[in-house]
């Protein structure tokens, strides 16, 4: 990133010019240089999240540079900005101070997986047995194992669960391996319950849409999200969904997730989870109906029109 961040802003004005580009439109948050280049193109810069510059923790040394030294430059050279929420873009007011009206949000879409009964009986025996939840409940977590996304306190709190519960409960944490995981790897070794702790990492498209259809509640404790798609995710695939109540998550999750407050609290993520496990039926099916139509607000056909409005 460091390369195409110093290539973008130094070499590629005189090369848009030379190409007669009239937008250019930044997604990995960095624009060219104002100069004699770029007098007569349009900037337009995507604000995906400022998780690096809120949390030390999050970011990698070289991200972190790279930010440091070109986002606020590249947001001075914008003639406008998406943000990708209202928590994102109110981030970008208070770090940057850039002016209300140069931002506009527009919400990414949904990826939705391909509906789950299209799984074939033997494909649906073949999961049960790798993951071992034949018959056997489970809560379910899907991302990269990496600081930001507090993992950490997510086994914390299935450790609390299986202490305070009679209960043979399963956790399956799904994701390849990112950064500084070396944390999440030391407590799942450690933990009493290691034996009920499954982490497989990447899963195939099929398993991961059985193990949102089936699970007692797909819980996503992250620290800071720009947008958070897992969460509309999950909910297509009609799964309750325990997350925190921080950034952009209550405005993808609305009324349907259930939220708790202290992000690192895994004792009240516990007891959150416990909640939405013992809900009744009819509550269930309420929150599942009110998710699927959640979901309905976010699409990508509807990110694709009004991302074209303000670059064109």
């Amino acid at each position: 990133m460091a390369c195409g961040s110093l290539f973008i802003y130094f070499k590629l004005p005189k090369i848009l010019k030379e190409d007669k580009v009239d937008v250019f439109w930044g997604t990995q948050h960095c624009l060219p240089k104002k100069n004699k280049y770029t007098k007569n193109i349009k900037f337009v810069l995507t604000i995906h999240d400022l998780a690096i510059k809120k949390f030390k923790t999050v970011g990698s040394f070289k991200n972190t540079l790279v930010q440091k030294i070109f986002l606020g430059k590249s947001m001075k050279n914008a003639d406008e900005i998406i943000a990708i929420s209202k928590a994102t873009k109110q981030d970008i007011i208070d770090l940057y101070k850039v002016p209300d009206n140069k931002i506009k949000i527009v919400y990414n879409g949904a990826n939705i997986s391909k509906n789950s009964k299209e799984i074939t009986n033997e494909q649906e025996k073949e999961i049960k047995e790798k993951f071992s939840i034949k018959d056997i409940p489970y809560i379910f977590f899907i991302s990269t194992i990496e600081p930001r996304k507090n993992v950490e306190t997510l086994i914390k709190a299935f450790n609390y669960i299986k202490e305070k519960e009679n209960t043979n409960l399963k956790l399956i944490i799904a994701g390849g391996l990112g950064w500084k995981y070396e944390n999440v790897i030391k407590l799942y070794e450690e933990s009493k319950y290691k034996e009920d702790i499954i982490m497989p990492g990447y899963i195939s498209s099929e398993e991961k849409v059985y193990l949102y259809a089936n699970t007692k509640c797909f819980v996503y404790p992250s620290l800071y999200e720009g947008f958070g798609l897992p969460i509309l995710e999950a909910m297509a695939n009609k799964a309750l969904v325990v997350t925190a109540n921080n950034s952009s998550l209550p405005e993808v999750g609305g009324d349907v997730a259930f939220y708790y407050n202290d992000t690192l609290n895994y004792e009240e993520l516990g007891k959150k989870v416990m909640e939405v496990m013992k809900l009744d039926e009819l509550e269930k099916s309420k929150r599942i109906e009110k998710g699927l139509e959640q979901v309905k607000k976010f699409s990508w056909e509807k990110c694709a029109k009004e991302t074209l409005k303000v670059i064109s």
